[in-house]
């Protein structure tokens, strides 16, 4: 049976249409690689986004956990530090903060010291009350130093070269907090520099503790304390650089003396002043300076002998009679070295220019002898019963049962002679 022509061609069409769709459904077809393309680009891209979002999300979460970590390590570190003093704007941020005190106070070791021993040092200014300050009228100030309070009831040390040269001056300590009190010299000792003071005070004062003698070790932190150039409560740091540098290393006369050489600076006004280690104990007495980074001190241990024997002095002059019987004026008095006699002709040229030696009378004892028969503070004892005198021991004579001494002193520029009964007890 033969099928009609136009019957053949439409099947030919649909056949070749019904290919040319399946073609176009093959993967390999052209359409759909293009369609495959743009899948995959899309793909891509969420791919992409989503990894930088990752990335991102993670660095802040892993940055943030590293802070948290960081200040909580910081907290507790600071939580171990309750011992130490903070400073006022630490403690504002700390509370802020809800932290206890900042890495400042952790470190700050000098401060600790500095809050521990401040307020036993104070300043001494010494006013002559024979020259006016022509602008106030009041007493002009001649001198200064530093000092430290050793007992709650107003004892002191000091250099003694800061409070012996003007015997007729007044000295007053002017504490940390501005309280000032009116200071009495109660003993001295030239050879060793050494001078314990009074301080009119009836409250209790705060004081500081000696180290044990030789217990000072090279290189250990110290902590000066003073008053330089009038500045007062100034504080210095630094090491110990020898414990026992002699006398003699630096030309002073008293051979027998060692001192403890520091790189902390010492300077004028420091004299007298606490050498303390970190634990608030005073290992010295700041003393001089030699150059920058070379300052000395004088060490504890001659203190405590210097006030070891001060207590046999100050007994025996309130006796008026001396360890071993002999008689005392009721004087203190410190002899004339070539230093001391320049600082007196320099203040006061009527001094006899033959005047090389004697005894600079810095203290009277009232109702003494010596204050009953005219003897002042300043006066230069020259000879007793013509003999002439140098040392302080030599006012220790043996009298007779009754003996008129006579004294022959200089006052003002001035020779006078005085005649004291005196007896033995």
């Amino acid at each position: 049976m033969l099928i009609p022509l136009r019957t053949f061609l439409a099947k030919v069409i649909n056949k070749k249409n019904y290919f040319l769709r399946t073609l176009s459904d093959r993967p390999f077809s052209l359409r759909n690689r293009q369609k495959t393309r743009e899948q995959k680009v899309k793909r891509i891209h969420r791919l992409g986004l989503a990894g930088i979002a990752t990335i991102l999300f993670s660095s802040y979460y892993l940055t943030r956990k590293n802070n948290e970590d960081v200040e909580l390590g910081d907290l507790e570190e600071k939580k171990a530090l309750g011992d130490l003093v903070p400073t006022s704007n630490n403690v504002k941020i700390a509370e802020s903060l809800g932290q206890e005190e900042s890495l400042r106070d952790k470190y700050n070791f000098i401060n600790k010291v500095v809050n521990r021993c401040a307020n036993a040092v104070f300043y001494l200014e010494i006013r002559d009350p024979h020259r006016k300050d022509l602008e106030t009228g009041e007493p002009m100030i001649t001198s200064n130093g530093s000092g430290f309070l050793i007992s709650d009831d107003g004892w002191a040390l000091t250099n003694a070269h800061v409070v012996l040269n003007k015997p007729q001056s007044t000295i007053r300590a002017i504490m940390r907090d501005g309280r000032s009190y009116k200071v009495q010299v109660e003993d001295a000792d030239m050879s060793i520099d050494l001078a314990l003071l009074k301080l009119d005070a009836v409250e209790k004062l705060p004081s500081l503790q000696f180290a044990t003698p030789g217990d000072t070790s090279i290189g250990e932190w110290v902590v000066a304390l003073g008053s330089p150039l009038s500045l007062s409560n100034s504080v210095t740091v630094g090491i110990v650089s020898c414990v026992d540098r002699p006398a003699e290393d630096l030309g002073l006369k008293n051979y027998s003396m060692t001192y403890i050489q520091t790189d902390a600076s010492i300077t004028f006004g420091n004299s007298g002043g606490p050498l303390v280690n970190l634990d608030g104990n005073v290992i010295g007495i700041n003393n001089l300076r030699l150059t920058s980074g070379i300052s000395f001190a004088i060490p504890v241990a001659y203190a405590k002998r210097f006030l070891e024997n001060g207590k046999h002095r100050i007994k025996a002059s309130s006796t008026s009679v001396g360890p071993t019987g002999k008689l005392l004026f009721g004087i203190t008095t410190i002899s004339i070295s070539p230093d001391i006699l320049g600082d007196l002709l320099r203040e006061n040229n009527n001094i006899p220019k033959d005047v090389e030696q004697g005894l600079l009378v810095w203290k009277v004892l009232a109702g003494s002898p010596a204050a009953d028969g005219g003897i002042e503070v300043g006066d230069i004892i020259t000879h007793i019963n013509g003999v002439p005198v140098k040392e302080p021991t030599d006012l220790y004579i043996q009298p007779d049962s009754r003996k008129v001494l006579e004294i022959r002193t200089i006052h003002e520029g001035k020779r006078k002679t005085i005649h004291l009964i005196s007896s033995t007890r």
